[in-house]
């Protein structure tokens, strides 16, 4: 009972500052930021280019294992200093909403005083989202082009590279051709047009 009363008093501790809008990250482990002076993620540049390096190659048509490759061959350490990066560190990364500045709390919550083991937050307990938190290192526009084809090819089953990938270039700008995921009440197909046409209208 007293372990349990413990639990309690720390868990209110920390949703106290989550509806205050405070939290740590482990920065450590936590590429693109370092713990600023007042508290808050203050942007690490020489890291934050090797998020929107990850970020590009995805809108790219890049697949996230060939992401991953692509950084292991470069010799690019991974958020925890290893050497391999992994598919899961990439699609984490891809789907983190404080690249754009903002911050949703208490994703995960422990279900067990005893084991401590934390689970996703589906609706047991209350979120708490904060907006233009901290600098960005993508705009909410590319983040939210991201999550649009991470859904698409989850939906689909697009996770490998496409043959066409990196082949065809826009006649206007030169930029890539990217795959989009088309829908209509006659068919579900995937798309090709400009990645900088959506980035930029």
């Amino acid at each position: 009972e007293e372990s349990r009363s413990i639990s309690e008093n720390v868990k209110w501790g920390q949703r106290k500052r989550f509806a205050d809008g405070r939290y740590s990250l482990p920065y450590k482990q936590f590429l693109g930021y370092k713990k600023g002076e007042d508290g808050t993620p203050e942007l690490v540049e020489e890291e934050a280019k090797i998020i929107r390096i990850i970020y590009q190659l995805f809108l790219n048509g890049y697949a996230t294992t060939a992401i991953a490759k692509k950084l292991s061959e470069a010799g690019i350490p991974t958020p925890a200093g290893h050497d391999a990066w992994q598919r899961a560190t990439i699609e984490s990364i891809l789907q983190n909403e404080k690249y754009y500045g903002a911050a949703l709390l208490q994703k995960q919550y422990s279900a067990d005083f005893r084991t401590k083991r934390m689970v996703p937050n589906r609706g047991e307990l209350p979120m708490y989202y904060i907006e233009n938190d901290h600098e960005p290192i993508v705009t909410k526009e590319i983040f939210d082009e991201v999550q649009h084809r991470l859904q698409g090819r989850l939906r689909h089953g697009h996770g490998s590279t496409h043959i066409f990938s990196h082949k065809f270039y826009c006649s206007d700008c030169g930029g890539l051709f990217g795959p989009l995921i088309a829908h209509s009440k006659t068919y579900n197909d995937m798309a090709w047009n400009c990645t900088n046409r959506r980035m930029h209208k």
